[in-house]
């Protein structure tokens, strides 16, 4: 995989990267996500290893800049949701 590019299934588990609850400055509101949605452009590597293994890799988009050739651009939408499952995941 071209190493500008991030193996797709590390890219989907840095956009749950949340963080905890969310608080203001004096504590006096407190917010929490529940539920992410995100849906944006991103460029694929799809190759096989030497294993014989598929490899996803993920950036953004790399060029904004019109070109008589153009990469092939992806849309990913990706929904986490937290569950009530005892264990939290």
């Amino acid at each position: 995989m071209d190493k500008a590019f991030l193996p797709l299934h590390e890219a989907l588990r840095q956009f749950t990267a949340i963080g905890n609850d969310l608080y203001n400055g004096d504590r006096t509101i407190h917010s929490y996500i529940t539920r992410l949605e995100i849906t944006t452009p991103v460029e694929l590597d799809v190759q096989w290893d030497a294993n014989g293994k598929l490899v996803i890799g993920s950036v953004p988009p790399l060029y904004d800049v019109a070109t008589t050739i153009r990469p092939s651009l992806h849309k990913i939408n990706f929904t986490a949701e937290l569950n009530d499952w005892a264990d939290g995941d």
